[in-house]
């Protein structure tokens, strides 16, 4: 695919998953990646920082801060080796917000529109398949080394396990997302968002 393509059909993705995540009235995801980089930004454990599509929060007594990776892909492609790497940078920034004891509970959402790694499906979001992805990149982590690999902390695996989620979208989907209007008709209804 060209990459003037990919890059539309990127900024697609992301916008079908704001409206579709948002017409939930769960939640409220005010930045993007392309209008708001730094809102979007975590740092690692390195200092190095990664940036999500998306950053928002939980509307009513949840409160804490979303951030969400959208993938429109119409196959699987390389998700499983992305999502691998992802769960990697999860651990990173949490461990380093933890660290500074800056943790804000965030989560995190990975969104596709192909399912990929079918075989490891029901344990994609598992804390020891986080651990996994941890080990694999360790070094590009730059996390301490010991005999048998790397100083993984298996209680922030199971925190970052705790705090991921993993949602297949499809096109169709989009006909069963409320319109703006509708949205804030429903959001004055719910009250959610002074909860």
């Amino acid at each position: 695919m060209p990459a003037e393509k990919s890059q539309e059909t990127g900024r697609e993705g992301v916008f079908r998953a704001k409206q579709y995540l948002e017409s939930t009235t769960y939640l409220r995801l005010s930045w993007t990646a392309y209008d708001h980089e730094k809102m979007c930004t975590r740092q690692r454990l390195d200092g190095s920082r990664k940036v999500y599509d998306l950053r928002g929060h939980f509307l009513g007594q949840r409160r804490h801060p979303l951030f969400v990776e959208a993938k429109k892909y119409s196959v699987v492609g390389s998700q499983a080796s992305m999502y691998i790497e992802y769960l990697a940078d999860i651990y990173s920034v949490t461990a380093r917000a933890c660290q500074d004891e800056m943790d804000d509970e965030a989560e995190f959402m990975w969104v596709t529109w192909h399912p990929f790694n079918l075989t490891h499906w029901s344990k994609l979001t598992r804390h020891d398949y986080v651990r996994d992805a941890v080990a694999e990149h360790g070094e590009r982590l730059k996390l301490p080394a010991t005999d048998d690999g790397f100083d993984i902390d298996d209680d922030l695996c199971r925190l970052v396990s705790k705090r991921l989620w993993l949602l297949v979208l499809s096109d169709r989907q989009q006909d069963l997302v409320l319109s703006p209007e509708e949205l804030k008709v429903a959001m004055m209804h719910l009250k959610r968002e002074g909860a």
